[in-house]
């Protein structure tokens, strides 16, 4: 499913929560930022009660 979620143009719902378009492109455009920082993005979800998504960047002095 993560696959799915960060991939080019993906559209995991059928309609978006505030009736805006969506291009599908948002996720995987940040997927790659963060990739490219060598950090890590991802999503914790549960059925009904919305995704929580969090980015884990390196810290360097």
């Amino acid at each position: 499913m993560e696959h799915q979620l960060f991939g080019k143009f993906a559209r995991l719902s059928a309609q978006p929560t505030g009736g805006e378009n969506s291009t599908g492109l948002g996720l995987s455009i940040v997927k790659k930022l963060v990739t490219q920082m060598a950090g890590e993005v991802g999503c914790e979800s549960e059925h009904g009660n919305g995704a929580m998504f969090y980015i884990d960047l390196p810290f360097k002095v």
